[in-house]
């Protein structure tokens, strides 16, 4: 394809661009959502200690999740911004470079992590029958990373080109893959043996090679704009830099908030378990009322790039202030259907009293910063696109602890406000991570548009 002829998101309606983009994303997120909840309820028939040993190995996994994201991100944000430019070679150089990337992190993440998984279970304090399963679990995850990172790779190859219908159509069928093979490998079926919760980690790393596959085929037929060839790699040590630059701040973020999710853990725990239970409530509630959030921002970092590629900054600016309209909207609106009736969506969860009355508490204060939680969602986008890697960093840092944790202290052992001051920590974090990312975002736009207007066609 023409990369700048008839290319609506550097010369159509902005709004139409943003909503075509994110829709099909927001699909496959919901997909996506919807299998976790599957396999979740799969692995519960096999126990207590099989779900304990599958979330064991959560934060391990978030880890090795936010590495290929930074390689997933800078790649979609460099291949959007040479789009922009019309400048296919270019294009096609970030798209090799990353899969090369992406298979030497996948090689390397599984032979230093499989012989090493005993130990990081037993050091995440997993024990007998529960340490058995994490480690099963684990090992074979850990070993199908290549497909994960070169999927990632790939999938920011189109996520950079706006073909955001290709990329959800990929990732519906791996997760409709995943979702028939989970009962089969869990329980076992004739020739086919029971494998436990090992069998849902197969299950899921054959998913994952199944869509790597169908994307290579996709890229191989020349179905993409990006001319590259699959296997013929040189390495350009700029190119690799710059994609770490732009998607590692991502990558320590997400890491980031892994690790300040024990904090607020800890301080939930102080308040007994059915305030843990809550939080963790709260949270999953909160995964599914974000994803129109997370969806637009991804479309604005294809659409803020495409267009600063190709020098229009008033439309790199129009499309940030759409971008924040629009989620401001769609997320309020989702927060006062959560306001308006708490008790419901808490019932969905539990029917537990104590952990009811504390998730439905948590879902009067942390929604109602929704709208504010999206805006900042959307500025880090629209500072990716732009290859701002500083900005993002600092700002995704104000939602990740830096604000969120001392406010929780102080409502919580100073003002006394109890399992309350936690919510109210949480909500600050994302109030401070839009104000901040705002208001620096708009003085970076009053630069932007400072030099003389660019004709836009």
């Amino acid at each position: 394809m023409e990369y700048r002829k008839d290319n609506d998101l550097l010369s159509g309606p902005v709004a139409l661009g943003l909503t075509r983009l994110a829709l099909p994303i927001m699909a496959g997120m919901f997909l996506q959502t919807a299998f976790n909840l599957v396999d979740t309820w799969f692995v519960s028939l096999l126990g207590e200690d099989a779900i304990a040993g599958v979330s064991m190995n959560i934060p391990l996994f978030f880890i090795v999740l936010a590495l290929s994201n930074a390689v997933a991100v800078g790649t979609s944000s460099l291949v959007a911004q040479a789009i922009g430019a019309g400048d296919r070679d270019l294009a096609g150089k970030v798209a090799s470079q990353a899969l090369a990337l992406s298979l030497v992190l996948g090689v390397a993440t599984t032979a230093l992590g499989v012989p090493l998984t005993r130990a990081i279970m037993v050091l995440m304090g997993a024990k007998e029958v529960a340490l058995e399963h994490a480690v099963s679990y684990t090992k074979i995850i850990l070993a199908g990373n290549p497909f994960m990172f070169l999927y990632a790779a790939l999938d920011g190859v189109l996520r950079g080109e706006g073909d955001m219908k290709t990329s959800t159509i990929v990732l519906a069928l791996a997760t409709v893959f995943n979702i028939v093979l989970d009962p089969l490998f869990i329980f076992g079926l004739g020739p086919v043996p029971a494998w436990g919760v090992g069998g849902a980690a197969l299950a899921t790393s054959l998913a994952r090679g199944l869509g790597l596959l169908v994307l290579l085929g996709y890229f191989h037929r020349r179905r993409s704009g990006t001319p590259f060839r699959l296997w013929a790699w040189n390495w350009d040590l700029r190119t690799v830099l710059d994609i770490f630059r732009i998607g590692v701040p991502t990558a320590i973020s997400q890491a980031m908030f892994s690790l300040t999710m024990f904090v607020y853990n800890w301080l939930a725990n102080q308040y007994g378990a059915q305030v843990v239970a809550a939080l963790g409530l709260g949270f999953r509630i909160d995964s599914l009322a974000v994803l129109p959030g997370m969806s637009v921002s991804i479309a604005t970092v294809t659409m803020v790039g495409q267009n600063h590629g190709a020098g229009r900054r008033r439309r790199v600016v129009s499309s940030w202030r759409t971008a924040l309209l629009m989620v401001f909207l769609v997320m309020e609106g989702l927060a006062l259907v959560i306001l308006g009736f708490p008790e419901f969506f808490a019932g969905i969860f539990t029917s537990e009293t104590e952990v009811f009355l504390e998730t439905v508490n948590y879902l009067e204060t942390v929604p109602l910063f929704y709208g504010f939680l999206g805006m900042g969602f959307v500025t880090t986008a629209a500072f990716q696109g732009l290859g701002r890697a500083l900005p993002a960093t600092i700002v995704n840092a104000l939602r990740v602890g830096i604000v969120g944790i001392p406010a929780a202290f102080f409502f919580t052992q100073f003002l006394g406000w109890g399992p309350r001051g936690i919510w109210w920590g949480l909500a600050m974090s994302d109030l401070s991570f839009c104000l901040v990312g705002v208001a620096w975002f708009a003085l970076m736009a009053r630069r932007l548009l400072r030099p003389e207007p660019l004709a836009e066609h």
